[in-house]
C-alpha cells in the first residue's frame, strides 16, 4: 500500500483520538496495520490508544511491537519508561522484571521535558488518579500556556474530578485563545454552559462548534439533548402561567 495512503489512517486515528473516540481510532489504526505491518508509529499509536482506554498491558505490548521494528522509537521508549515506572499493577511487573528498565530511563531523561511532564499527567489521569495529574498540568502550563492538550485535560479533570467549573472555562477559553476553530476545547465550553444550566448560552455555543464540524453526529446529539430540555423548561413555565389564569 502506498505510504501516503497509510498515513491517511494513521492521520484520521489521530483526529478521533482528539476527539475521545478512542474506539472508532483503535479500528482505524488495526485496519492501517493490515496494510503496513511493520510501521511503528501505528503499533505506538496503537499503544497510545489503549492507554487511554485503561489497558495498561496490551499497551505496553504495542509499545514494545514499535521498538521492536525501531529500537530508538523515542515516543515509545518514553511511554514505556513511564508505564513501567508508574504502575503498580501485578500484572506489568513480570514485564519489568524482563526488562532493564534503565534501559529506557536515559532517552526519558533527554526527551522533551513538555512531553515527559503532559504524558505523566495523561498516565495518573487514566489511572484513576487524576488529582495527582493537576499539579504536573499546572507546571507544564506555566511555561507553556498554549499546550493544548494538557488544556484539555487540566478542564476535563476540573470538570469531573474538582467540580471547579469556572477553573475549567478559562482552561477552555485559553485553548480558544490559541486555537480558535478547536473543536474540542469549544465543545467542552459548551459543557461548562450545561453543567451550570446555562441552556441556551450552550445551545448557542453549540451551534457555533456545529456550524464548524457538521459532520460530528455527537455534537448533534448534544445540541438536540440541549434542545429538548429547553423546550420541557418552556413546557414547565407555561403550564404555571395557565395555572395562574
Amino acid at each position: 500500500m502506498r505510504a501516503d495512503y497509510t498515513q491517511a489512517y494513521i492521520n484520521r486515528g489521530d483526529i478521533l483520538i482528539r476527539m475521545n473516540r478512542t474506539r472508532e481510532a483503535q479500528e482505524v489504526y488495526e485496519k492501517a496495520l493490515q496494510f503496513d505491518s511493520s510501521n511503528p508509529d501505528i503499533y505506538y499509536n496503537l499503544g497510545v490508544v489503549l492507554l487511554e482506554q485503561s489497558k495498561a498491558t496490551q499497551a505496553l505490548v504495542y509499545f514494545n511491537k514499535a521498538l521492536e521494528l525501531n529500537p530508538s522509537h523515542e515516543q515509545s521508549l518514553m511511554n514505556s519508561a513511564i508505564l513501567i515506572q508508574e504502575s503498580g499493577s501485578h500484572e506489568l511487573r513480570p514485564l519489568a522484571q524482563q526488562r532493564d528498565v534503565k534501559e529506557y530511563l536515559l532517552p526519558f531523561r533527554l526527551l522533551s521535558q513538555i512531553n515527559a511532564t503532559f504524558n505523566l499527567a495523561l498516565l495518573l489521569s487514566d489511572s484513576n488518579r487524576a488529582l495527582e495529574a493537576v499539579p504536573f498540568l499546572k507546571q507544564l502550563l506555566r511555561h507553556h500556556s498554549d499546550h493544548i492538550k494538557g488544556l484539555i485535560l487540566l478542564g476535563d479533570i476540573y470538570i469531573n474530578h474538582v467540580k471547579d467549573l469556572e477553573a475549567a472555562e478559562e482552561c477552555y477559553k485559553q485553548i480558544i485563545k490559541h486555537d480558535s476553530n478547536n473543536i474540542q476545547g469549544r465543545h467542552n465550553l459548551c459543557v461548562v454552559y450545561v453543567e451550570r444550566e446555562e441552556l441556551e448560552r450552550a445551545e448557542n455555543c453549540l451551534l457555533g462548534v456545529s456550524s464548524l464540524a457538521p459532520n460530528e453526529e455527537y455534537i448533534r446529539k448534544h445540541l438536540r439533548i440541549v434542545r429538548t430540555r429547553i423546550a420541557k423548561l418552556r413546557q414547565k413555565y407555561h403550564n404555571k402561567e395557565d395555572s395562574l389564569v
